[in-house]
């Protein structure tokens, strides 16, 4: 299948657009007419600025004449239309707003146009009356329009995205699995100057570490300066994966001696490990060094790791070391403080704390104190924080601590559900609200891992649903969406998460009435992990009456392919005993008719057409099979696309679409999560493979890649047969030879 070549610059393309639009079925020449030349002056100046800007040209076919408006961007052709609305209106010509249709162009100067603009969609003709009063006044107004481009000032983008909103988009689409959004993410994170190279090597190592890609990871030329530098916890807990990724499951203790040669103390404390590799890390490490293991079951307890099937087997199998428990005497607070020191050089801060809380108040400890309570984010070291304050008084600790230490001197932050308050407290300032967000990310998913965190969480949140009166949702919702998706990340109990999400759900559909789409994405993602831990008639029952009451502002023509997204998530996990789903799916679907098609993308169209029956519900005057305003394509005979995903009702749905919309084209579909036969078979006959990569395995992918080097992959954007479609058709218009265009042998 042929490859199509990349168009060259606008510019580039001017002269010989030239010769195509002045020729006949055109009776106008450059040359002969001074006002012509003067259009064509104007629209080289337009046409030679960053980027060039929409022109208007005139054409005389058979003694009528006729205005080409041409536009580069999507953007610029929705500007281009409204100017033409204004200046030329339908007084004097038949402009009716619409751009040239799809598919063969009528004639030579349509094809001419179209080439140029390089999308039919840029491109408006309309004709002027065949009078002179009505040509002189277009001509105006066209002059006009010409002059407000030209004199218009060049719009920039110059609002920066948020820093926090872009590693945010990042951390989701990293937990989400979604591998393509993920490196895009980073894309834009990497070439952004607001963040340091220190912080974009931690995240790529996040990513790298998400997609299991251990080798790339391994080899990475800054490894060991990573592994030197002070990192951010979930930079560690990547770290930590790919060290346990060497090791047998469960890990072995003695397979453990070079891995700890090599990686030293990653994870220093229970407050950060962020999952359960880092749990067994903390564990091997604690128990190379000597530690009770006890002690360690203790702190993992109380941390809320301690079930974790490998810890278990770790702390189970290590015999009990001599320690000591009792206050010491005089003479063995020098041991203690020798060793207590060793804990801090070591990176085993909770094992420093324990053994500093064993010793007496004294002022020659501080430095040691300080430095493990700032890593070290306890109850045990806060109270011993507390203790040495009492004893030496605020100064003393400044002193020591200087800069260095990272959490409050003055008293132990508020618990989490307090903090969760607080960040809808209307009297709270933008700095308290910035530190409350810190602190929560800092140590926010350690809490509520601990035993009763979630329900204290869960509670709280609750508590400001049912507040009277307007609640301010940002930056607390947001925030509650991050830890919903940490703690799923974290590998949690089902049932803390349930309890968290429905909570959050429930916050945002009785309150969110912004219209928020970014955030909108981010409540679907939690409703998608939601209904795919189980829910029982009564609990999905109350899931979507939420999705619905929040979803009145999404009920727009823009808004109807992430409102399919969650209809097809919801579908696919519903209870055989339910007919909730008619609440939301009938108000979304019932509104598309042949009125808005055309404001629809194809592909969501398609399956809202597909699903609408359903419902009970049919979509008049349109079928999935109508190519929808997209140019028809003439696909080879024997092209063969392949689907992958997870999500099989819609799978089977995007293939049955994908099908009859294009008669010719070979659909395979694959769901299996593992490298089976039929899928490397798959993988080797297909022209493209289609991957939903947001429900897809790290095993099946990898098979897929590995068995096609070269040849193309496309990642669905969703996790819907929407994006599936959007995928395999965007490739067919990219590959195809579009109909009315001359193929390999000259015809058309």
């Amino acid at each position: 299948m042929s490859t199509r070549v990349a168009a060259p610059p606008v510019l580039q393309r001017w002269e010989s657009f030239q010769g195509a639009f002045f020729a006949p079925p055109n009776e106008l020449r450059v040359g002969v007419v001074q006002i012509l030349d003067d259009l064509l002056a104007t629209a080289q100046q337009l046409l030679r600025q960053d980027p060039p800007r929409p022109v208007v040209l005139p054409a005389r076919v058979n003694g009528v004449t006729h205005y080409f408006a041409i536009a580069f961007s999507a953007e610029q052709s929705r500007v281009l239309r409204e100017l033409l609305q204004s200046h030329v209106g339908r007084t004097w010509t038949d402009f009716d707003g619409q751009s040239l249709p799809g598919g063969s162009p009528g004639d030579m100067l349509d094809r001419a146009a179209v080439d140029f603009a390089g999308d039919h969609r840029y491109v408006y003709r309309f004709q002027v009356a065949d009078e002179a009063s009505a040509r002189h006044a277009v001509r105006e107004s066209v002059t006009a329009l010409l002059d407000s481009i030209a004199g218009a000032p060049r719009r920039q983008a110059r609002l920066s995205v948020p820093i926090g909103r872009l590693i945010g988009n990042f951390a989701d689409a990293c937990a989400a699995l979604a591998e393509q959004e993920s490196a895009a993410a980073f894309a834009v994170l990497a070439a952004d100057h607001r963040l340091s190279q220190a912080n974009r090597m931690f995240l790529q190592v996040q990513m790298l570490a998400a997609f299991e890609r251990w080798d790339e990871l391994d080899q990475h030329p800054e490894l060991d300066s990573l592994l030197r530098l002070p990192r951010p916890s979930l930079a560690s807990d990547a770290l930590a994966r790919l060290a346990m990724s060497k090791l047998p499951d469960p890990p072995d203790l003695a397979a453990f001696g070079p891995i700890a040669t090599r990686f030293n103390a990653l994870i220093d404390s229970v407050s950060t490990i962020r999952s359960a590799a880092g749990a067994r890390y903390y564990t091997l490490w604690a128990l190379t060094a000597g530690e009770s293991p006890d002690m360690v079951r203790e702190r993992l307890t109380r941390a809320g790791w301690s079930t974790d099937s490998g810890v278990s087997a770790l702390l189970h199998q290590q015999p009990q070391p001599r320690c000591i428990e009792s206050a010491p005497a005089a003479s063995s607070v020098a041991e203690l403080r020798r060793r207590a020191q060793d804990a801090v050089e070591a990176g085993r801060f909770d094992a420093a704390v324990d053994l500093l809380s064993l010793m007496p108040m004294e002022v020659i400890d501080l430095p040691a104190v300080v430095k493990a309570v700032s890593h070290a984010l306890t109850d045990a070291a806060f109270a011993l924080l507390s203790r040495h304050r009492a004893v030496h008084g605020d100064d003393a600790i400044r002193r020591v601590s200087g800069r260095a230490l990272q959490v409050d001197t003055q008293f132990k932050p508020a618990a989490l559900p307090n903090r969760l308050a607080d960040l809808f407290s209307a009297s709270k300032t933008p700095q308290q609200l910035t530190e409350l967000v810190e602190s929560i990310g800092r140590n926010g998913v350690a809490e509520l891992r601990a035993p009763g965190g979630s329900d204290a969480a869960s509670l709280a949140i609750r508590k400001v649903t049912g507040s009277a009166g307007p609640v301010r949702l940002s930056p607390g919702l947001d925030v509650c969406i991050d830890l919903v998706r940490d703690l799923r990340t974290s590998d949690a109990g089902v049932d803390d998460i349930r309890s968290l999400s429905f909570r959050v759900l429930e916050l945002w559909a009785y309150h969110d009435s912004s219209g928020d789409r970014h955030r909108a994405s981010r409540i679907a993602q939690l409703v998608g992990g939601l209904v795919e831990l189980g829910l029982g008639v009564k609990a999905f029952d109350e899931v979507v009456e939420l999705v619905r009451a929040g979803w009145d502002p999404f009920l727009t023509d823009a808004d109807v392919p992430l409102g399919l997204d969650v209809l097809e998530h919801l579908l696919a996990h519903r209870a055989a005993a339910t007919n909730s789903l008619d609440v939301f799916a009938v108000p979304m679907l019932s509104r598309i008719g042949p009125h808005n098609a055309g404001r629809i993308p194809p592909a969501a169209l398609a399956v809202a057409i597909d699903l609408a029956p359903s419902f009970g519900l049919t979509v008049s005057g349109l079928s999935p099979e109508q190519p929808l305003g997209e140019p028809a394509a003439k696909i080879r005979p024997g092209t063969c696309v392949a689907l992958y995903s997870l999500q099989e009702q819609a799978l089977e749905r995007a293939a049955r679409i994908l099908r009859s919309r294009h008669p010719n084209l070979d659909v395979l579909t694959c769901a299996d999560h593992v490298a089976t036969d039929s899928l490397r078979a798959a993988a080797r006959a297909a022209d493209l493979f289609v991957v939903m990569d947001r429900a897809a395995t790290h095993a099946a992918t990898n098979a897929l890649k590995a068995d096609r080097p070269d040849a193309p992959i496309r990642y669905a954007a969703g996790k819907g047969s929407t994006s599936l479609i959007e995928a395999a058709e965007a490739w067919l218009r990219e590959e195809a030879t579009p109909v009315g265009e001359p193929g390999p042998d000259g015809l058309r």
